[in-house]
């Protein structure tokens, strides 16, 4: 398999132009939050937003992603933080975020076990009662019907992103297991995605 942290630094410039519009669920769930905010799995900032009396930092394991998020911050007068690291290693102590997002992320995670280890990480950084605000591919999506759950997705000739497709009541059961209990559900066709708080 081609090396993904490579292959999302050469698609970085087209998936930014491509990936302009934020999850409006995401953007209402930032509205409500304040403290320190985690982007886990950002790419290019495309969820950027000012944070009242806090601020939000953005990882992804991609350093072209985080160049372009840096220059829309610029752009949009939003101070933020930047951690270049894969989503199972979050590099901040325990119980440093009131908040998160992670949006379409977890399922570029190649392995089950770095996967949950994400998870994991993402539980350990929440402060208790700290909400994250997650979505992940559907695998009940019709476009994905019939297929493997594990799927590469080819980017013009530049190379092929790996995804895994959750079920619901898959990617609950891995967040509950590890300590989350899950507050809500706003599922689209394409996107399974909920909000989970840390117990």
């Amino acid at each position: 398999m081609e090396n993904q942290e490579k292959l999302w630094d050469k698609i970085a410039p087209e998936w930014n132009e491509y990936k302009q519009k934020p999850s409006e669920n995401a953007i209402e769930f930032l509205k409500k939050t304040k403290g320190n905010i985690l982007d886990l799995g950002s790419g290019s900032g495309r969820h950027l937003t000012k944070i009242k009396n806090g601020k939000m930092f953005l990882q992804d394991f991609s350093e072209e992603m985080l160049n372009l998020a840096k220059k829309k911050a610029k752009l949009k007068k939003i101070e933020a933080k930047y951690l270049k690291s894969p989503l199972n290693k979050i590099p901040k102590p325990d119980k440093f975020f009131d908040y998160a997002i992670c949006v379409s992320a977890i399922h570029c995670v190649e392995t089950a076990e770095e996967r949950l280890d994400s998870i994991k990480e993402l539980y350990r950084v929440l402060k208790k009662g700290g909400e994250a605000y997650v979505g992940v591919w559907n695998a009940k999506s019709k476009r994905f019907m019939d297929k493997s759950k594990e799927k590469m997705v080819g980017w013009g000739d530049l190379g092929k992103r790996y995804y895994y497709l959750y079920y619901e009541e898959e990617i609950h059961k891995l967040f509950k297991e590890i300590g989350f209990e899950i507050v809500s559900t706003q599922n689209s066709e394409m996107m399974i995605n909920f909000i989970a708080r840390k117990i």
